[in-house]
């Protein structure tokens, strides 16, 4: 049997018997359900940890990282650091960027190589000549590049070693 409705729903009617037994229950025993069985074992955990927390537990923040400090400051306070330690040279404050390499002289005992800066001046540089802001040192100097390795440090202190080649520009 079904209902109509004037927005044009139609709703069915259930016709289920539901059956109630009326008289004399007997008297049950309470029996041990799963949530109290879960109850027992969680309190014998809670006891276990409980006799733990007596022994003692101290941290050990030797050679760890803090947390909550940021790792943006400790890289600030690196650099910091790093800037204090030596006095630099004029081509030790120029990003490896702002130099290209103009000429290179190879001879039978030493090699040498002209970087220009961004304002046109000239520099002579040689293996071992201390160069870019990441404390760089140029280690190679090639017919037609100059390889300068850099150290730097990431956010947690450690050192990154990175080899960058500035190549003589190709002549038209």
């Amino acid at each position: 049997m079904g209902l109509a409705f004037p927005s044009g729903l139609t709703v069915a009617q259930s016709t289920q018997e539901t059956n109630v037994n009326v008289g004399k229950e007997k008297p049950t025993i309470p029996q041990k359900t799963a949530a109290e069985g879960i109850a027992k074992e969680e309190t014998a955990e809670g006891e276990a940890a409980e006799e733990k927390e007596g022994e003692g537990y101290s941290y050990d923040p030797t050679n760890k990282v803090d947390p909550f400090k940021s790792f943006i400051v400790v890289r600030k306070e690196l650099e910091e650091e790093r800037e204090k330690e030596e006095p630099r040279t004029y081509l030790e404050t120029l990003d490896l960027s702002q130099l290209t390499i103009t000429a290179i002289v190879i001879g039978k005992n030493n090699r040498w190589a002209l970087v220009k800066d961004s304002k046109g001046e000239g520099h002579v540089i040689r293996v071992g000549t201390p160069i870019g802001r990441k404390r760089g040192q140029v280690v190679k100097i090639l017919q037609k590049e100059v390889i300068v390795r850099e150290y730097d440090t990431d956010y947690r202190g450690n050192e990154v070693v990175t080899d960058i080649s500035l190549k003589l520009p190709v002549a038209d």
